[in-house]
């Protein structure tokens, strides 16, 4: 079949369904026009409900105020003759009822009229009757009014609140005509004719333009698509030769599309090569905890099986220190080893302490009973150096909850290092008070040459220190951070502002937060 053959069968079929489209697009606006007039209908019955709602909330409002006008001599009456008042058959109201809150502060319901009645309030009027209580100002509900009442004037809360069902006129609208959709039936029939005939013309002139206008260059287009379709450096198609104007101008779109997909592709593959550095430096970190989780799990071990000699050995230290007939010479070896000893234990203490989580007797405790019970065991090392210890410990602080004796090993280890880090004859400044999420912080502060700031974010890794060797073991800030993070809260180290050393600052939160999510827990 010939080129012109298929565009001809092309223009045939473009035509049978192109009509069939318009036919369709005709049903389509005769059933939009229908639905815009129901549409419209609604729209005006919606417009009426609103207003009949307006008038009816205007006239409950005027019905409102005329009860509340005939209700102030009722508020006048006593206590005790209020349920007579309530009770009265020509008072106007059909059912009255005196509400009081109990014990719980649950509403509770005396009916008075009718009689005998054994009604309920409903849950919606609950709420309307703990906001009166609430607010003291009366609101209605439906046909209910519910008024405060206060006899007593001299008692702060408020005593009674009255309910009272009262009539309300209804208000009727009649709803609006309902809106009749046009007649299109004359209109889509020459709509149609005319549509057909010009459709008919745009599809031969269509023919003639392809042919004129786009067959015809589409040879010089191919030889470039080949030159793209191999890859060739620069992935321009060059253009129509004897076209223009639109053509001419997807071309231009064309070719700036692949040159921006050459820079995305350039610009993606440097965001590969940096997500593989990450994922290569995470796998790095994740083998160094593995590590890390090992040697825990090994040093454990190992303070296990030593502290049983170790037992042994500081026993038999002690025992033949207190032999009689030792030399002078010989009971400072012994004094040695033992100090030795004591060191090797309270090292393996400590790997103990931070290898296992030990479980917390919580409860609630003072902050500052914490400090005091930390204070006697580094007071000696204060006044070894001769370090001056200042207090400044507010006395309305919330009361924490967990650990008391954790807490206070926490406060002896930051109070011994300030101490280390202090020079002799130097201060250092123990602050208490109110934290910004309503718990405690406790801050100390101390007057040395403080913390690097390239040493701030790994001070609270195990076995780091900055101390001479021999004299600091690495783990007493990471046994601080994980007992602080058992109870919840944060630790954190800056620049000092009284004395100009470093600062470490401890925020717990209140016991009600800790006790209230240890209740979760457990059920």
């Amino acid at each position: 079949m010939s080129l012109r053959m298929k565009l001809a069968l092309g223009v045939l079929l473009a035509t049978v369904f192109l009509g069939l489209m318009l036919g369709y697009l005709t049903y389509e606006a005769s059933r939009t026009l229908d639905q815009t007039a129901e549409n419209q209908t609604l729209e005006n019955k919606r417009i009426f409900e609103d207003l009949s709602r307006k008038y009816q909330a205007q006239t409950e409002g005027a019905v409102e105020r005329i009860v509340i006008a005939q209700l102030q001599p009722l508020l006048a009456s006593p206590a005790t003759e209020i349920a007579n008042v309530l009770r009265d058959d020509l008072n106007g109201i059909d059912e009255t009822a005196i509400i009081e809150l109990d014990e719980r502060g649950n509403p509770r319901m005396t009916v008075i009229k009718p009689q005998g009645s054994m009604a309920e309030p409903t849950a919606e009027e609950v709420v309307v009757i703990k906001r009166v209580f609430e607010t003291r100002r009366h609101e209605l509900l439906g046909d209910v009014l519910f008024h405060p009442y206060q006899p007593d004037p001299n008692r702060e809360a408020l005593q009674y609140v009255l309910r009272l069902k009262v009539k309300l006129p209804p208000i009727r609208f009649e709803e609006p005509p309902k809106v009749k959709s046009a007649e299109l039936g004359p209109l889509v029939v020459a709509a149609f004719t005319t549509l057909g005939l010009a459709m008919l013309a745009v599809f031969v002139l269509l023919m003639f333009a392809l042919r004129r206008f786009v067959l015809a260059p589409l040879g010089n287009v191919l030889e470039d698509s080949k030159r793209i379709v191999k890859g060739a450096e620069g992935l321009e198609i060059k253009g129509f030769k004897g076209g223009g104007g639109d053509i001419e101008t997807l071309v231009t779109a064309f070719n700036a599309m692949f040159t921006e997909l050459k820079a995305y592709q350039g610009d993606l593959e440097g965001k590969v090569k940096d997500a593989t550095r990450t994922i290569q430096k995470q796998q790095q970190s994740l083998v160094i905890a593995q590590r890390l989780a090992a040697t825990g799990t090994l040093a454990a071990g190992l303070a296990h099986e030593v502290n049983n000699p170790l037992s042994g050995m500081l026993n038999a230290a002690r025992r033949l220190r207190k032999r009689e007939g030792l030399d002078e010479r010989s009971s400072d070896y012994l004094g040695l080893i033992e100090e030795g000893l004591q060191r090797i234990e309270h090292l393996m203490k400590q790997i103990l302490d931070f290898s296992r989580r030990r479980d917390m007797k919580p409860e609630r405790f003072d902050a500052e009973s914490a400090f005091r019970r930390a204070l006697p065991l580094v007071k000696h090392r204060l006044d070894q150096k001769e370090i001056r210890l200042e207090e400044d410990i507010r006395q309305d602080l919330p009361p924490l909850y967990g650990n008391e004796e954790e807490i206070g090993q926490v406060l002896m280890n930051l109070l011994i290092n300030a101490a280390d880090a202090s020079p002799d004859g130097g201060a250092v400044r123990v602050t208490i008070g109110p934290s910004d999420k309503r718990g405690v912080f406790f801050s100390i502060e101390d007057s040395g040459t403080g913390v690097p700031e390239n040493m701030r974010e790994r001070i609270f890794d195990p076995f780091f220190t900055t101390k001479e060797p021999g004299k600091g073991t690495g783990l007493g800030l990471a046994i601080v951070h994980t007992i602080i993070d058992n109870h919840g809260g944060s630790i954190r180290v800056e620049d000092g502002v009284t004395l100009g050393g470093a600062r470490f600052t401890v925020e717990l939160p209140p016991a009600e937060v800790l006790e209230s999510k240890r209740r979760r827990e457990v059920v």
